[in-house]
């Protein structure tokens, strides 16, 4: 009888379950992303990255991390950070997060944006943290890049002696 070696599992996000990040603690030098799923069906998570935009530094979650529901995921760096699978992860003993702000990006293996989490206030983030990004893999590096806005075209009605103004995506 043959052995088969087991083969590491990637997917984009499946029907049913629903990836979250929870938030970003930034406490000293001590730091985590907390991941979690909050659907019904167990999702692979090999192959996906967490991305902090400031620097556009990632972690790659490990090929045979399966995240049940209801499960949650501890992504640490800085000192002192913890590596104790299957709940805590180590990134890196660098500070990944800026203590300002930043915003916290979750792509699958497709580099599609899943989730995000911005914190401290919008007006210090600005309006770059409202626009969808994707992971580009360009050959031994990664880069973020804009997904393309949807064009809006105004559209005017007139229905019983009343305007109406609809926007439609193209």
């Amino acid at each position: 009888m043959s052995k088969r070696a087991a083969q590491p599992t990637r997917a984009g996000q499946l029907a049913g379950a629903k990836i979250n990040i929870v938030g970003v603690s930034n406490i000293g030098l001590r730091e985590h992303a907390s991941i979690i799923n909050r659907g019904t069906v167990a999702q692979p998570l090999g192959d996906w990255a967490l991305v902090a935009m400031r620097g556009n530094r990632l972690y790659f979650f490990p090929d045979d991390l399966i995240l049940m529901p209801d499960m949650k995921v501890f992504i640490h760096s800085g000192q002192e950070a913890l590596n104790n699978p299957p709940y805590h992860f180590f990134w890196t003993d660098e500070q990944m997060w800026s203590n300002r702000n930043d915003v916290a990006l979750l792509f699958d293996h497709n580099g599609v944006e899943v989730d995000r989490c911005a914190y401290s206030h919008k007006r210090t983030l600005g309006h770059d943290t409202q626009c969808r990004k994707r992971l580009r893999n360009e050959g031994e590096t990664w880069r973020l890049v804009e997904e393309p806005r949807r064009q809006t075209r105004k559209v005017f009605r007139q229905t019983r002696g009343m305007a109406e103004l609809r926007y439609t995506v193209r």
